[in-house]
């Protein structure tokens, strides 16, 4: 696996050289739906609100049971739309 970031510009640089702008064009386009999602799934689910769970299967169940209503809801809002 490969993780790609946008490249940042150097402290005193004024530009970014072709590749390295093209590189983060590319990385940021990506990026963006990946992240429009996440957003969507926390902001539907307060999926990032897990302050009492005590343990990894408390925290399973927590995630996973908090992507399943995500899922129900994104079901539920395309069937009745």
């Amino acid at each position: 696996m490969t993780v790609l970031t946008p490249v940042k510009k150097q402290k005193g640089q004024a530009y970014l050289e072709p590749q390295d702008q093209w590189l983060s064009t590319a990385v940021s386009r990506v990026r963006q739906p990946i992240e429009s999602l996440f957003s969507w799934i926390e902001q539907l689910t307060g999926i990032e609100c897990a302050g009492k769970v005590r343990s990894y299967n408390a925290l399973m169940v927590h995630v996973f049971g908090k992507l399943a209503a995500a899922l129900f809801f994104w079901n539920y809002l395309r069937v009745s739309a």
